[in-house]
């Protein structure tokens, strides 16, 4: 029997994927660009953090960032995973283990962010605001151009991050 959703067969080939869920419709090509490329440095940038994930990119050839799309339920669905650059076989260790970190990193970075107040101003937030590494920094940048579609959602495994306009939800 064949894998009915987009995730069941990324699933089926290699673990459970990465996923960024846009509005379908009209996308501005330079909105998709934008986030695809801050997308895969800063994917990068927490695979090569990983402790255990540190030694695929030592030398070249570097673990390859591949790209699935799909359409499913009126949304483009952007499955990610990491391949072996020699045989094109699935890096499941290292991408679950790289998933769950960026996951981790980004809902701390939404944790840090000032809320709204009643009257949709900011208000006080803690004090150490912002995360000033570069995977924090690249992290926020995500996070800008993800909001700049109408509705997007980053998924991994059970937890969601979606981003509705000026609203995120971390689940």
């Amino acid at each position: 029997m064949e894998p009915s959703t987009v995730t069941e067969r990324i699933s089926a080939e290699g673990g459970p994927p990465l996923e960024i869920v846009l509005d379908t419709g009209y996308l501005p090509v330079s909105n998709v660009s934008s986030l695809l490329r801050i997308f895969q440095a800063a994917l990068r940038e927490v695979a090569r953090g990983v402790d255990s994930a540190s030694d695929p990119f030592a030398e070249p050839p570097y673990p390859a960032l591949r790209m699935k799309t799909a359409s499913a339920d009126g949304a483009l669905v952007l499955s990610f995973g990491f391949f072996d650059p020699v045989d094109s076989s699935p890096m499941t260790d290292l991408s679950e283990r790289t998933c769950r970190i960026f996951m981790d990193r980004l809902g701390e970075v939404i944790k840090r962010l000032p809320q709204r107040g009643l009257w949709g101003d900011s208000v006080a937030g803690p004090q150490d605001a912002t995360d000033d590494s570069p995977i924090g920094k690249r992290l926020d940048q995500l996070r800008a151009e993800l909001r700049r579609f109408g509705k997007a959602r980053v998924s991994f495994a059970s937890r969601t991050i979606s981003f509705e306009g000026d609203r995120m939800e971390l689940s």
